[in-house]
């Protein structure tokens, strides 16, 4: 019998590993342990500043990428935002300097975990260690812009001397719902954030948020079947239009996020996005250098997978005859 090698042909199924990376980044892995850990200090400093604050406070509202289902589980934004009355003081900076007054020295000396308070551009940021691992959120404090109405308008100090400036409106429970019930665009912007936490890109989640949801209003990405589909087009989207791109805040119409970037930046994303395509295109392996699944949290199909591509290295070695 004539010797010969057996080659293996690998073809990788995007959709099914996009599955797995949303999966394996799932928030509630983590359930009972870093994810409890956050909920606890969060809950325990709401406490606190409802205690420290009294009627002082309309409410407290949970915030960031969690009270959106946008997170993903290698980072939590469990952030608060204290809505304050608005004759509770009588400038917006007052205001801040009691909440960051009140966290860095009083609340500090009672919780022997947090280790570190600092004054950030709008919000105070607390940094906790709770066994060996590292919980950061935020503490942003807001005056209701109007005593009367039940809405959610708040003005924010701008903790900045650089910005004339020194505050700015906002609606964040707007900004929430704005993003309510879009479970396709929240993939997209899931998957987004992943490659943006694996390859160290600077660049606000809001931003992604807001350009994922123009993305499929402009392009009717919900209407393409499967995951790689709709990803695919969003970053489409975003290399198209990223320089010319009006992203308003839904929480103030008077704030372009999209001017949060510089033209430069804006350009190197457009490159960047570019080779991404044109590199997976070239070889649909790639999606996996640029959207990894959590190594943490292998799914039962990429193990499978990793094995089948070992017996596949060995068997394409070997000679039969």
């Amino acid at each position: 019998m004539d010797s010969f090698n057996v080659l293996i042909f690998y073809k990788m199924d995007k959709n099914l590993h996009l599955d797995n990376v949303l999966k394996s980044y799932n928030i509630n892995l983590d359930e009972g342990s870093l994810l409890e850990n956050y909920k606890k200090k969060r809950d325990k400093v709401k406490e606190a500043l409802e205690k420290e604050f009294g009627d002082k406070i309309v409410k407290i509202i949970n915030s960031g990428s969690y009270a959106k289902s946008t997170a993903i589980n290698t980072k939590f934004d469990l952030d608060l935002c204290v809505h304050f009355k608005k004759g509770s003081y009588s400038t917006l900076k007052e205001m801040y300097d009691a909440v960051f007054d009140f966290l860095s020295k009083k609340f500090k000396k009672d919780d022997a975990d947090l280790i570190k308070v600092r004054p950030q551009k709008v919000s105070v940021g607390l940094k906790f260690n709770v066994e060996s691992e590292d919980l950061l959120f935020d503490v942003t404090p807001g005056r209701k812009t109007d005593e009367k109405t039940t809405d959610d308008n708040i003005n924010l100090y701008i903790n900045d001397d650089e910005i004339e400036a020194n505050w700015t409106k906002t609606n964040i429970q707007s900004q929430i719902d704005y993003i309510k019930g879009r479970n396709k665009e929240r993939e997209c912007i899931k998957l987004l954030k992943v490659w943006k936490y694996n390859h160290d890109i600077e660049l606000k989640s809001f931003f992604v948020e807001l350009i994922t949801i123009k993305a499929f209003e402009a392009v009717e990405v919900d209407k393409e079947v499967g995951k790689w589909n709709r990803l695919k087009k969003v970053i489409e989207f975003m290399r198209d239009n990223i320089e010319s791109v009006s992203l308003i805040d839904p929480g103030n119409s008077n704030n372009n996020v999209a001017n949060s970037l510089t033209k430069e930046e804006k350009t190197e994303l457009k490159d960047y996005w570019k080779e991404m395509l044109e590199k997976i295109e070239k070889d649909d392996t790639k999606l996996k250098y640029y959207f990894p699944e959590n190594p943490k949290y292998p799914t039962k199909e990429e193990v499978y997978e990793n094995d089948a591509k070992k017996s596949a290295s060995i068997l394409s070695t070997q000679t039969f005859g």
